[in-house]
């Protein structure tokens, strides 16, 4: 007799709905002591990029580790590694061990809020030539969640998606860390969306005063 070939119906994962991480801070994952980078979260899954280096990871191997979520707090999760290719892991749950629906549909919504904020904030063009001593900077113009800057005539462009890290040197004496994601090139100028919390009031304040001092109208 000819066994059957039909096997019962499976929930495809790949209809979950998911929260991704690709235009903003990858989320957060501490896997068997590594820390890795998470990209997208479902009830049927998550993805890792890349697989953190200093071990070797195989396919159906159960591991376990904690998640922190972007809405706070930690949740412990176990798994199997489903998939393993040349840019990360793809880890499906095996246990009641993982965030529910709830939690990873808010964390869907605060992704998509923050992205929704970081195109609507008020962008502060800056001028090519600033300063009385006429100091260049390269930036091009800045918000709350994100920059435009120039690249130097011999500086590489970041490829897309990848994470950037720096200082915004406005003077000799005013020095601004930042860290983000490339999301675009325009030409030779590079967009970055700013890890959050991004810039700070008291930081754009600060831009606007270097770059667009108010005029005295008393001396005129």
């Amino acid at each position: 007799m000819r066994p059957n070939r039909w096997s019962e119906p499976q929930l495809d994962r790949r209809t979950y709905p998911r929260a991704e991480y690709r235009r903003t801070a990858p989320g957060l994952l501490e896997l068997e002591g590594y820390r890795c980078a998470v990209r997208d979260l479902a009830p049927g899954g998550l993805r890792v990029e890349p697989a953190p280096a200093g071990r070797v990871w195989e396919t159906g191997e159960r591991v376990s580790g904690v998640l922190r979520l972007r809405t706070g707090g930690l949740v412990r999760i176990a798994g199997v590694l489903g998939r393993i290719d040349r840019s990360g892991l793809a880890l499906l749950p095996d246990c009641e061990a993982w965030p529910d629906f709830d939690s990873i549909d808010a964390e869907r919504s605060a992704l998509v809020r923050w992205h929704h904020e970081r195109r609507s904030a008020p962008r502060l063009p800056l001028p090519v030539l600033a300063g009385a001593g006429g100091a260049r900077t390269p930036l091009r113009d800045v918000s709350a969640t994100g920059l435009r800057y120039a690249l130097a005539p011999s500086e590489r462009a970041p490829a897309a998606g990848s994470h950037v890290a720096g200082e915004l040197r406005l003077d000799a004496d005013t020095v601004i860390p930042v860290r983000g994601q490339v999301i675009r090139h325009v030409g030779r100028e590079i967009a970055v969306a700013l890890d959050p919390p991004g810039l700070t009031p008291d930081i754009l304040a600060l831009l606007r005063q270097r770059f667009f001092p108010e005029r005295d109208d008393s001396a005129v």
